[in-house]
C-alpha cells in the first residue's frame, strides 16, 4: 500500500523545513557570536600589555590560548580571518568558520530539530483525536446526572493534595514587624476566598504554609504562584529585593503522612532551590514508598559514615597574589549502597537526629585531621561544621582537644553561612575563650548582601570572607552584584580580612573579580575536586 502526502502534509513539511532553517541560522549565529566574544577578549587582553610587550611573538601566544591564529599587520587577510577592534586597539585574526569547527554541534542539534518536530506532529495527531470530556445536558434528570457523575473523573477526590509550603527570604526586615500577622493578613488577601490555607511563622526564619485539597494539575502552579505572592509583599518592604532571594520549598502527599517527614522533604526541597541560582521553587511527591525510604535513610547514611563509606574531596583556593593554592574546602561525598555516590547537601537536610550531626562532623574533621598528619606538604583545609555541633559546648571542648593533638603547623579552618552567624553570633562569639592557643580560624561563606561590620568585628577567629555563587556568578554582566562586591571589599579591608568568590567558572569573571579587588577564589575554572583515594575504606 502506498502512502501519499495530503495537501496538508506537504504545508507542514514546508512549516517544519522553514523552522529547521530558522533554527540553524540562529545556531550559526550564536557560534559566530561566541567567536566574535572570544576575538574581543584577546584583543582586550593585548590591550592590557604595555607597549614593549606588544610583540608579534606574545599577541601570537594570546591569540593561541584562544584558538586564534595571529595576522601581522602587512600580510595579507585570508578568507577565514576577522580583524577585532577594542579598548582602541584592532587585531587580524585567523579562525575557522563555525559551521567547519562545529560541525559536529550543528548535526547534533539539527537531529535534535527533526527529532522535536516529528514528536510534536504525533503529539498533535494524537491530540487532535483525544477523547472529550463528556459534559451533562441540563435535559438529563437528577437520577442520571447522579450516576454519571459517579464515573466522572472530576468528581472523584483521589487526585486531591495536600500541600506544605515553606517559604525562606534573604533579606533583613525590619524589627517592629508583626512578621507572623502580617505574612498571614497579606497571603489570604491575594488568595481567592475558595482556597483555605493556614500560615506559620517558624523559629528557624521560614514561613510555613498548609493547604489542602489541591488539585493535581495545581500543585506545581500553587508553589510558582505563592513564589509571586510571597515576592509581591516582600517587594513592598524592601524595594531592593530580586526573586532570586525568595525561595519556595514544598511537598504534596495524598495520604496521611507523620509532619516529620514532611517537614523533612519540603526543608530538602527548600534547600535544593537555596543552591539553584535559576530555579526559586521546587516540589517534592512524599508517597507511601518515599515514606517508608525516609525513615530509615537518616541511619543508612550516617551507617555509611560509620563504616569508613565516604570520600573527601578538596577544592583548592587559589591567591592571586601568591599564586598559588593557600587553601581547600573540604567536600563530602556518601557512597551509599543504592544510591550510589551523593553530595552531602543531598542527604545533610534530611539529618535531624542530635547524636547522628555529631557523629558526621567529627569523622569528618578526623578524617581532615589524617590527611593532614599523613601529607604534611597540604595547605591548610577548611570544614563545614553544622551549626547545631558549632553552638554545643561539649562539642566545641572535643574539637579544640583533637585540634592540640594534631599538627600545629597547619591551620583548621571552619565555614559558616553569613545568615547562621548573624543570627547565632552572640554564642559563638562566647565561645573564642575556649580556641585561646588552637591553631583555628573561621571563615564567613555564602556572602551574598553587605556585611554587618560590627558584629564580625566582636569575633577575632574570622580570617575570611567567602562571596556566594549566586554573587559572583556572571558578576561582569551585573553592575548591581559588581557594586555589592565592591562595598564588601571595603567592609573587609577595614576589618583587614580578606574576600575570596566560590564557583568562578569563567576567564571573564575571574578577570571581573580581581578588578574588584578579591583576593584569591575557587572553582571549576581553576581545578576539578581533588580526591583523597588512598584514605577510603570500601
Amino acid at each position: 500500500m502506498q502512502f501519499k502526502f495530503k495537501p496538508n502534509h506537504w504545508y507542514m513539511v514546508a512549516v517544519a523545513l522553514v523552522v529547521v532553517l530558522i533554527l540553524n541560522m540562529l545556531l550559526l549565529h550564536l557560534l559566530h557570536l561566541q567567536i566574535h566574544q572570544r576575538g574581543e577578549a584577546v584583543v582586550q587582553r593585548v590591550a592590557k600589555l604595555p607597549e614593549d610587550l606588544r610583540t608579534q611573538k606574545n599577541i601570537t601566544a594570546i591569540a593561541q590560548q584562544y584558538k586564534f591564529e595571529y595576522i601581522p599587520n602587512g600580510q595579507a587577510m585570508p578568507d577565514d580571518a576577522t580583524r577585532f577592534s577594542s579598548t582602541g586597539l584592532s587585531l587580524a585574526l585567523s579562525h575557522p568558520q563555525p559551521y567547519k569547527k562545529h560541525a559536529y554541534i550543528v548535526i547534533f542539534f539539527n537531529i535534535l530539530f527533526v527529532g522535536l518536530l516529528a514528536f510534536f506532529y504525533r503529539w498533535w495527531q494524537v491530540y487532535r483525536v483525544r477523547p472529550k470530556r463528556f459534559l451533562p445536558d441540563n435535559s438529563v434528570n437528577m437520577e442520571e446526572s447522579s450516576a454519571l457523575s459517579a464515573v466522572d473523573p472530576r468528581s472523584v477526590d483521589n487526585s486531591l493534595f495536600k500541600v506544605f509550603l515553606l517559604i525562606r527570604w534573604t533579606m533583613k526586615l525590619d524589627n517592629t514587624l508583626d512578621e507572623k500577622n502580617h505574612f498571614a493578613v497579606a497571603i489570604h488577601k491575594q488568595l481567592p476566598n475558595t482556597m483555605k490555607c493556614s500560615v506559620k511563622y517558624l523559629n528557624s526564619g521560614a514561613l510555613a504554609v498548609t493547604f489542602e485539597q489541591v488539585a493535581w494539575g495545581d500543585v506545581i502552579e500553587l508553589g510558582k504562584k505563592l513564589h509571586e505572592i510571597m515576592f509581591r509583599i516582600l517587594r513592598s518592604l524592601r524595594a531592593d529585593l530580586s526573586r532570586s532571594q525568595v525561595k519556595v520549598g514544598g511537598c504534596f502527599y495524598q495520604y496521611e503522612a507523620e509532619q516529620a517527614n514532611v517537614y523533612q522533604l519540603a526543608r530538602a526541597a527548600l534547600e535544593i532551590a537555596n543552591n539553584n541560582v535559576w530555579q526559586h521553587t521546587h516540589m517534592m511527591p512524599l508517597d507511601k514508598t518515599h515514606a517508608n525510604a525516609m525513615q530509615s535513610s537518616e541511619d543508612d547514611f550516617i551507617r555509611c559514615i560509620d563504616n569508613g563509606q565516604f570520600v573527601l574531596f578538596f577544592q583548592p583556593l587559589f591567591g592571586f597574589e601568591q599564586q598559588d593554592i593557600i587553601q581547600s574546602e573540604v567536600l563530602l561525598r556518601v557512597r551509599h549502597a543504592q544510591l550510589g555516590l551523593i553530595a552531602a547537601k543531598q542527604f545533610i537536610p534530611q539529618l535531624h537526629s542530635r547524636n547522628n550531626l555529631e557523629t558526621l562532623d567529627k569523622k569528618i574533621i578526623q578524617q581532615a585531621i589524617t590527611i593532614l598528619t599523613k601529607e604534611p606538604q597540604k595547605s591548610n583545609v577548611s570544614i563545614n561544621i553544622h551549626i547545631e555541633n558549632w553552638l554545643d559546648i561539649d562539642f566545641i571542648h572535643w574539637l579544640t582537644a583533637v585540634v592540640r593533638e594534631a599538627s600545629e603547623d597547619k591551620k583548621l579552618m571552619f565555614e559558616l553561612s553569613a545568615d547562621e552567624f548573624y543570627k547565632y553570633h552572640q554564642q559563638i562569639n562566647a565561645q573564642q575563650l575556649f580556641f585561646t592557643g588552637v591553631n583555628i580560624a573561621l571563615i564567613i561563606d555564602h556572602v551574598e548582601s553587605p556585611l554587618m561590620v560590627n558584629t564580625l568585628r566582636e569575633n577575632q577567629l574570622i580570617s575570611g570572607i567567602k562571596l556566594g555563587y549566586g554573587l559572583v556568578h556572571k558578576v561582569q554582566h551585573s553592575s548591581q552584584q559588581q557594586k555589592t562586591i565592591k562595598q564588601i571589599v571595603y567592609q573587609a579591608k577595614r576589618l583587614n580580612i580578606p574576600v575570596y568568590a566560590v564557583g568562578v567558572e569563567t576567564q571573564l569573571e575571574l578577570d571581573c573579580l580581581k578588578s574588584l579587588g578579591v583576593h584569591g577564589a575557587q572553582g571549576y575554572y581553576f581545578a576539578e575536586l581533588l580526591q583523597q583515594l588512598e584514605l577510603v575504606r570500601y
